[in-house]
């Protein structure tokens, strides 16, 4: 992979004298750095970030953050794990916060949720479903190809959402998950939250993001306080 660098005044001046061309190449995350084909050192995208960052230059930082994907040999990284589907743009990442599995007795059956670092496992009445988290161009065409449906049934994007002004008290940060295919509806919502003194799966759903269920880190705490309300969470009935 070859990136052409951008350079300072100075260092356009110094180029241009020698009638050379300077760039850089990308290894993973080194990146090595020549002018007229002679190595002249190397550095690392953490390294060059934090240099950016310390001298005024945190705009720069944050246009390259959102205009390209670096690929690495991180588990993480999309960049092996995009496909020619219509639309599709790589795998998404779930919230760290959110890793692992979360259990639940709130309505009277074990449930449980499972987030890895691009799905999410919903497991209810022994009936489990695998969703997979994509990012999705905006001008994605869905169509109405059989195929394609049936390839991207169990996708879903994932984005932060913003509380409704009819929460105002609201603050959790709040996940929106919702399906590749769905034309209407207002999908699903998770959040982080602490109840007890013990870190919470909020799940919700509707147009008011009325909780429907609390997940716990443990089977046991699952059940010792199944079917309680909590007076923070905003609950359907309650409304």
């Amino acid at each position: 992979m070859r990136l052409s660098a951008k350079l300072t005044p100075k260092e356009n001046a110094s180029a241009n004298k020698q009638n050379s061309e300077a760039c850089y190449t990308l290894d993973n995350e080194q990146i090595f750095i020549y002018d007229n084909q002679t190595k002249l050192g190397s550095t690392t995208i953490d390294k060059m970030f934090k240099y950016l960052n310390t001298h005024n230059s945190a705009g720069l930082v944050k246009r390259i953050a959102n205009d390209i994907d670096l690929g690495t040999n991180n588990d993480n990284s999309n960049s092996s794990n995009t496909t020619k589907i219509a639309g599709d743009r790589g795998l998404d990442n779930a919230p760290e916060e959110m890793l692992g599995t979360w259990y639940s007795y709130d309505n009277h059956e074990k449930a449980t949720v499972t987030f890895t670092d691009h799905t999410i496992e919903e497991t209810e009445n022994g009936h489990t479903v695998t969703t997979e988290l994509h990012k999705m161009k905006p001008d994605r065409d869905r169509g109405e190809d059989k195929a394609y449906w049936a390839k991207t049934k169990h996708w879903a994007t994932i984005s932060k959402f913003k509380i409704p002004e009819s929460k105002p008290k609201d603050n959790k940060l709040y996940y929106n998950i919702y399906g590749w295919n769905k034309t209407a509806g207002d999908g699903e919502f998770y959040a982080v939250h602490t109840e007890e003194g013990q870190p919470v799966l909020i799940s919700a759903g509707g147009a008011g993001v009325w909780t429907d269920a609390v997940y716990w880190k443990t089977p046991e705490l699952a059940q010792k306080y199944a079917g309680k309300k909590f007076h923070d969470l905003h609950y359907r009935e309650m409304n």
